[in-house]
């Protein structure tokens, strides 16, 4: 079998660029010398260093679930690969069985915990939250004994799994894409990623109602799709394009600079079984740009990363927030410490240059050598 590729990542569910697998994992690796292709939901083909084979955005879960699985095994039928890398669960049969009969090698990327996510569908009933948590625990142990590897995004995630090359490579940023000096904007506070209830999305708008009543320079930016009805909401009646100001999707290259422009960087998240022992993106990104964070006050949260960097707040409690909040803003100067600090945490350990070597490492005992 002649390979065209040597590892293909695959996704029918992420963005075409989505951060953790395009810019860091198939980074990664082309830096390492691998030869890597990403097959992921797209308009068109991209050429380039990790080129993009575009699958067709697919109308609704049906056809993802059935004409998509075809497509993707009629690509990796095109590339040949030595390896898969899957990043959704429900790719675990069609990789697993695909990688049997090819004679190639499985890995699956848990980026969340499976069964625990299940508790964030709020839209199913009782009866299938049953059923998806069956399934879910399902793909899980088949994952654990059918995969090559596992590569889980957390430690907790990864205490999920038995299978012997379960490695962690967390999502910590790239130290060369902040590179930038912080440049907060008085009363800046900035959130990145998807907009949703969830997420606090409303939260965040009530609270930078009331710290502006304290601080005229408050406001809010927030860069991300709006997820869902209830944010829907919330955007089209609270986007204001001056209290509140939103930037829409930015590609990844973007949000550094948005980061920095920030006093405060948010992560607000409702208390659900899989945001509890989570380790967020944002608080990493935050802390690699010279920003503090302002975290909702998880147990696991606080024991990892402590309170020399950002703050803790009880984000079901607003007004108690917003006199934390309030405080910090009007305090600069402890403002640019804790974002000294966090910076600091980074480049000791907390970066993907760091995560990268695992990766790698993962390829090199699979007996792949670039």
């Amino acid at each position: 079998m002649v390979n065209l590729a040597g590892i293909v990542h695959l996704s029918t569910v992420h963005r075409t660029r989505d951060n953790r697998i395009y810019n860091k994992e198939c980074g990664a690796l082309l830096d390492a010398g691998y030869q890597c292709v990403l097959v992921v939901r797209g308009e068109r083909d991209e050429p380039g260093p990790v080129a993009i084979r575009a699958l067709p955005t697919p109308a609704n879960r049906l056809i993802r679930l059935t004409t998509m699985q075809l497509r993707a095994w009629r690509e990796l039928d095109r590339l040949k690969p030595r390896l898969v890398h899957i990043h959704d669960p429900e790719l675990i049969p069609l990789a697993w069985l695909w990688s049997r009969l090819r004679g190639a090698l499985c890995v699956f990327d848990a980026h969340e915990d499976l069964v625990k996510q299940i508790a964030t569908k709020r839209y199913l009933k009782p009866w299938q939250r049953t059923a998806a948590r069956l399934y879910a625990r399902l793909l899980t142990c088949w994952a654990d004994r059918g995969m090559d590897a596992v590569v889980a995004a957390t430690g907790p995630i990864a205490e999920g799994f038995s299978n012997p090359r379960t490695i962690v490579v967390h999502n910590y940023p790239w130290l060369r894409d902040f590179q930038a000096t912080p440049a907060p904007v008085p009363g800046r506070m900035v959130y990145t990623g998807d907009l949703t209830e969830e997420r606090k999305l409303s939260f965040m708008v009530d609270l930078v109602h009331l710290v502006r009543q304290r601080v005229p320079s408050a406001h809010l930016v927030l860069a991300g799709a709006v997820v869902g009805e209830a944010a829907r909401r919330v955007a089209s009646s609270s986007f204001d394009g001056e209290l509140v100001k939103h930037l829409g999707l930015l590609p990844p290259s973007d949000v550094p600079a948005v980061i920095s422009s920030a006093q405060l960087g948010l992560i607000l998240l409702e208390p659900l079984p899989n945001y509890l022992t989570s380790l967020p993106t944002k608080l990493f990104e935050y802390q690699a740009a010279g920003v503090p964070f302002v975290a909702s006050d998880f147990p696991h949260w606080r024991a990892t990363f402590g309170e020399q960097a950002g703050v803790f707040i009880d984000s079901e409690d607003l007004v108690a927030s917003a006199d934390v909040v309030g405080e910090l803003v009007q305090n600069p100067e402890r403002c640019r410490g804790l974002g000294r600090n966090g910076r600091a945490a980074v480049e000791v350990a907390h970066n993907f240059e760091h995560e990268a070597e695992k990766l790698v490492g993962l390829m090199r005992e699979l007996g792949l050598v670039p």
